[in-house]
């Protein structure tokens, strides 16, 4: 029994973590999404709108000599899709992927626009997932570097 108290409470402090952790993000996501006069700022605190804010951010991104268009569109889209074929076979871990790496084009190209020099070690932090949050507390108050 009194393990698995001790497995509750440890759920428990990775939960409130987690969710620390994701006010640190939103909040950080906000402040640039004002910063860069987007019409509903306030779509940085949920999820999947999340990523329009990212794909209005960034404007383009291309992969190679690939450009996709409406990113913004793109990015949520593609979550979704994750979302919603997650659990079928082969299939469900491709999409996963693709989106995993289409993500990291993503943060790259915010990184190379508020820091520049850091842009490589960032993305390779966000890997982990963990750093992201304060990846972007970082850079939230600077001016993007027009390319």
């Amino acid at each position: 029994m009194e393990a698995l108290a001790i497995f509750g409470l440890l759920v428990f402090v990775f939960i409130l973590i987690g969710i620390v952790f994701y006010i640190i993000f939103a909040y950080a996501f906000y402040k640039m999404a004002m910063d860069a006069g987007l019409e509903n700022p306030w779509m940085a605190w949920i999820p999947i709108l999340q990523l329009y804010i990212l794909g209005k951010l960034i404007k383009s991104l291309k992969i190679g000599s690939y450009e996709i268009p409406n990113i913004e569109l793109v990015l949520p889209a593609a979550s979704l899709l994750v979302i919603v074929l997650n659990k079928t076979p082969i299939i469900g871990s491709l999409l996963s992927l693709a989106n995993y790496i289409l993500m990291l084009f993503a943060l790259n190209k915010i990184y190379k626009m508020y820091k520049p020099d850091q842009a490589t070690l960032f993305t390779v932090l966000s890997i982990f997932g963990l750093p992201i949050p304060f990846i972007f507390m970082s850079i939230k108050d600077l001016k993007p570097i027009e390319d």
